[in-house]
């Protein structure tokens, strides 16, 4: 079971006066690593080191950026591989405290860093899901609407422009039918619902 984020988690950590700061990002488009990565070197800008690693559709990448081999890249691309991270950057960028920590203490500062920032996300789950386009009678819309809350459905978008309210509606894939059978539907595709994992 792979998790996703939907917000940027940030974290620090302090070893010998070295400050790690890690940022757990979500990656749902093509350039969004890149982004993230511009962000953090322009708001860390005088950092030593932003290593990295990234788990996005069928690729994984990481990179120690000038640390000792593997104390860095890989060890976050094993944090995200382990907790089940997919669509997901993991960012550590450090500030030489002017001591160094030999390669041992620098992979364990590094994973502990990364899990800091893991630990705090709120994980969700990628359900399959299908996006339906519904028409409402206006008089029916604040019934439907609370019947479609209660149920669990995740609205997306409400339209009035028409003489029939239509309303765009994520469905998981497991409540297709019952929804079919409920509900005026326009249009179907496929989607992704998000469901938030808790406590586990």
């Amino acid at each position: 079971m792979n998790y996703v984020i939907r917000e940027m988690v940030v974290s620090e950590t302090i070893v010998e006066k070295s400050k790690f700061i890690a940022l757990l990002c979500p990656l749902t488009a093509d350039g969004d690593f890149d982004f993230y990565m511009n962000e953090a070197k322009k708001t860390f800008k005088d950092a030593r080191h932003y290593t990295y690693a990234f788990r996005y559709q069928n690729s994984e990448k990481a990179s120690d950026d000038g640390e000792p081999q593997n104390t860095a890249g890989l060890p976050l691309l094993t944090l995200l591989r382990t907790h089940n991270f997919m669509n997901t950057a993991l960012i550590v960028i450090r500030y030489f405290g002017g001591k160094k920590l030999g390669a041992g203490r620098l992979l364990r500062t590094y994973v502990e860093a990364g899990s800091k920032a893991i630990d705090l996300a709120v994980k969700y789950q990628e359900v399959p899901a299908f996006c339906y386009q519904i028409a409402v009678n206006i008089s029916d819309f604040e019934k439907v609407k609370y019947g479609l809350h209660k149920q669990g459905y995740e609205i997306l978008e409400v339209d009035f422009s028409t003489l029939d309210v239509q309303v765009r509606v994520n469905v998981s894939v497991a409540d297709a039918l019952l929804f079919e059978s409920l509900y005026n539907i326009k249009s179907k595709k496929e989607a992704v619902l998000l469901k938030e994992i808790v406590n586990e």
